[in-house]
């Protein structure tokens, strides 16, 4: 999976063309991937019973946000990076369900779920 590698980490770079220089040349924060990729996971599976066809729009955000992950992660940072993607996932699961099913659905819940899964999707290209 190195050639994935070899590619991607650029394209990720490219991503956030607003760091100067200096960040350019860092590796991006691959928790930050993770925590994305958990969230899209939430988000696909609670779409797949309220609304099927967004859920594969979804699953291939998620599957492109997992392939970044695989890009810039270390391999001695594979199951910490586990385990803040299941965390990440129940978590998001949480804040949907209290959104969807909550007393007020238009409220708090459902406005932080719009901007924490926006702030993934808005990362990744098309």
């Amino acid at each position: 999976m190195s050639g994935l590698r070899t590619y991607l980490a650029p394209l990720v770079l490219c991503m956030f063309p607003q760091a100067s220089p200096a960040i350019a040349q860092t590796a991006p924060d691959p928790e930050w991937f993770a925590i994305c990729t958990g969230r899209l996971s939430a988000l696909m599976e609670h779409q797949f019973l309220t609304d099927g066809p967004a859920s594969e729009a979804t699953r291939a955000k998620r599957d492109a946000m997992a392939d970044l992950l695989e890009a810039v992660a270390l391999p001695d940072q594979v199951p910490h990076l586990m385990g803040l993607r299941v965390d990440a996932k129940w978590a998001y699961r949480a804040l949907l369900d209290q959104a969807a099913f909550g007393p007020d659905p238009a409220h708090r819940a459902a406005r932080q779920a719009r901007a924490l899964g926006a702030a993934c999707t808005d990362m990744l290209l098309g």
